[in-house]
């Protein structure tokens, strides 16, 4: 038998399925369809005939859902649920409500991606307030879990609990490296890993992904004799990162996508690195058990459309170091 529950299920049938599963009493569920035990009766005999499947087995005493009952009452309880939910959200348009979507943003994350995003979503959303807000990884992680934000967006590089938060694949990024556009290494058509460890580097902080790929990369290829070229300097500031890069030839490694926007500006340019030192996908995240609600759906659908018009070369070799 082929089924097409779509073409054949009607509303008042999964109301009558929802509430005799509720209530297992022919009589109570009659009355709260407002119609007669008789009627109620031949619709579930009705239903059952087209679907070729007891739902409920009927004796003089008692009415219990069967296997395909319970797998059918479930399914109607999900559907008029998210009517309901429908419904609510259209009247509270209609009465010109607003809301609040509350997004947690990684600094790293593409600011193509969200600019082109949020713009779109005001458009669709015209009255939903769209609040971003940047933290570390380990503050939006915690937001995100106790429900201070709805959405987060970030990289997949730390440990989720899957069964609590789902995660939706955005596009993928990459380091660069950038210095001052007078930077000796400018020069070097491929600089070595050695040259890099000798020069002076602006760190991320140490509870980031690319730190210890930093620290690996320096303890690996650094050499004692450096010409003098001083200590290296740990800051979360990008714009103290840049203001360093333009009056000392010191090196710093950031997401490709935040690199592109510092170099459209001239004041600085990418190193040649031999190979990419972290690659990996931005992701938004969302708590599994709380149910969609349509900004947010919408909001994911501009991320992803937002995405698609990242035009990024990869380098096919392997990670660094």
């Amino acid at each position: 038998m082929t089924l097409n529950l779509q073409r054949d299920l009607t509303l008042k049938q999964l109301r009558l399925v929802s509430l005799l599963g509720r209530t297992l009493n022919l009589s109570r569920c009659a009355e709260l369809l407002h119609t007669s035990q008789p009627a109620a009766s031949r619709a579930l005999a009705h239903l059952e005939t087209q679907l070729q499947r007891v739902l409920f087995q009927r004796t003089t005493k008692q009415i219990l859902p069967t296997v395909a009952g319970l797998s059918l009452i479930q399914h109607a309880n999900r559907i008029l649920a998210e009517i309901d939910v429908a419904q609510e959200e259209l009247l509270g348009l209609s009465a010109g409500i607003s809301a609040e979507m509350r997004l947690g943003v990684l600094a790293a994350f593409s600011p193509d991606v969200l600019a082109g995003a949020l713009a779109r979503s005001r458009q669709l959303l015209p009255e939903v307030l769209l609040s971003t807000q940047m933290q570390p990884l380990e503050v939006l992680y915690e937001q995100l879990l106790d429900g201070r934000i709805d959405l987060m967006l970030a990289h997949a590089e730390f440990r989720v609990d899957l069964n609590l938060v789902e995660v939706t694949p955005l596009y993928e990024e990459h380091s660069t490296i950038l210095a001052g556009q007078s930077h000796r290494l400018h020069k070097k058509k491929k600089p070595s890993w050695s040259d890099l460890a000798q020069e002076a580097w602006i760190l991320p902080p140490v509870n980031t992904p690319l730190r210890p790929k930093i620290d690996r990369m320096l303890s690996v290829y650094r050499s004692g004799q450096r010409s003098g070229l001083g200590p290296d300097v740990q800051t979360d500031s990008s714009l103290l990162a840049l203001r360093l890069l333009s009056q000392t030839p010191m090196l710093w490694a950031i997401a490709h996508q935040q690199a592109r926007q510092f170099e459209s500006t001239a004041q600085v340019r990418a190193i040649a690195a031999p190979v990419e030192l972290l690659r990996g996908p931005m992701c938004c995240f969302r708590l599994r058990q709380e149910r969609m609600k349509t900004p947010q759906s919408i909001f994911m659908g501009c991320l992803k459309d937002s995405a698609s018009q990242l035009r990024v070369p990869y380098p096919q070799n392997a990670a660094g170091p």
